[in-house]
């Protein structure tokens, strides 16, 4: 399966609920290392919401500072953004495009607090 084989799927709880679409994949470097060199990938969560593009552009957690206005209208369309851990996935149906969750598992908010302070 790819990254690309995700996006756009539809996450939905064992009852049925509908939760949204897959619009990003977080991948963490802690694999096994391969070739002596470096750890491999492995996908850690699937982003899903309207307001993901501030992770491709490092705008989450503070990890890019940027000009304010861009950071704070980022920040905002961040509040859209849950996360799905890739341990809640129960399977993907790769016909129906869609990621079915387990039981008892949802979204959650990973924010990490309030907009940044703007300018005075």
């Amino acid at each position: 399966m790819r990254i690309s084989d995700l996006l756009g799927s539809e996450v939905v709880a064992a009852d049925g609920t509908s939760h949204g679409k897959v619009r990003e994949v977080r991948c963490v470097q802690d694999g096994p290392v391969r070739s002596g060199v470096q750890a491999a990938w492995r996908v850690d969560a699937l982003m899903i919401g309207s307001g993901a593009i501030g992770g491709r552009l490092g705008y989450y957690h503070g990890q890019v500072d940027g000009p304010w206005l861009l950071r704070v209208l980022l920040r905002r369309a961040e509040r859209k953004v849950r996360a799905v851990p890739i341990t809640a996935v129960a399977e993907w149906d790769d016909a129906t495009r869609t990621v079915r969750l387990r039981p008892g598992a949802a979204p959650i908010d990973e924010r990490d607090g309030d907009l940044p302070n703007e300018p005075g």
